[in-house]
């Protein structure tokens, strides 16, 4: 089944998409902190649309409405967000069984940079914001590093999605969406906001 993507042209005149880890601080005797990292750092986005045509409004509620709630998952993008990296050649996995927040690649064009940190790719409809720059040697193999830790353990050979990469994601409630309130041609402001679906 195919997942939806976010409609991409309703532009939000607020949005945050930003990572958060799910990390813990306990304080003990004597301020002593103890700092637990677990996994499960997730992708989190909310924004604020304004001034929205009625017809743009209705067709983002349809949408809303049609993920049932929590029930939906769907495609999200970063209007915010710029790539900065060429990643050129035809990167894609090299070698199975990786996890955690390191990648081996291949076939990118050999030494070059790939990206600098803080581009994003995508595998297997999730993102992922490179730590540091990616550069590849001489035969086009690159380790990448980068957070969130792998959702899912990729294939040997699978392409990276450089190319507006975007996350799936869920929303948080059923509360979701904009506010017909009166009988206007403009919805004046509503929000949205949603996190990183990790069912696979």
């Amino acid at each position: 089944m195919t997942i939806p993507v976010f409609p991409t042209d309703i532009i939000p005149s607020r949005f945050r998409f930003r990572l958060l880890p799910n990390t813990q601080v306990t304080q003990g005797i004597n301020r002593v902190s103890e700092v637990w990292v677990r996994p499960g750092t997730l992708w989190m986005m909310d924004g604020t649309w304004s001034n929205i045509r009625y017809q743009k409004a209705r067709d983002l509620s349809t949408f809303i409405d049609d993920l049932n709630g929590s029930a939906g998952e769907f495609m999200m993008w970063d209007s915010t967000h710029t790539q900065l990296g060429n990643w050129g050649g035809n990167i894609v996995v090299d070698g199975n069984d990786q996890s955690g927040t390191v990648l081996n690649i291949r076939d990118a064009v050999p030494n070059a940079l790939i990206a600098p940190k803080g581009d994003r790719f995508q595998l297997d409809n999730y993102l992922y914001k490179l730590m540091e720059d990616a550069v590849a040697d001489a035969f086009g193999n690159c380790t990448l590093r980068f957070r969130p830790q792998l959702v899912v353990t990729p294939i040997s050979g699978t392409g990276l999605i450089t190319a507006n990469p975007m996350c799936k994601m869920m929303l948080p409630d059923n509360k979701q969406g904009p506010d017909f309130a009166s009988r206007k041609l403009v919805v004046q402001d509503f929000s949205i906001s949603a996190y990183t679906s990790m069912r696979t």
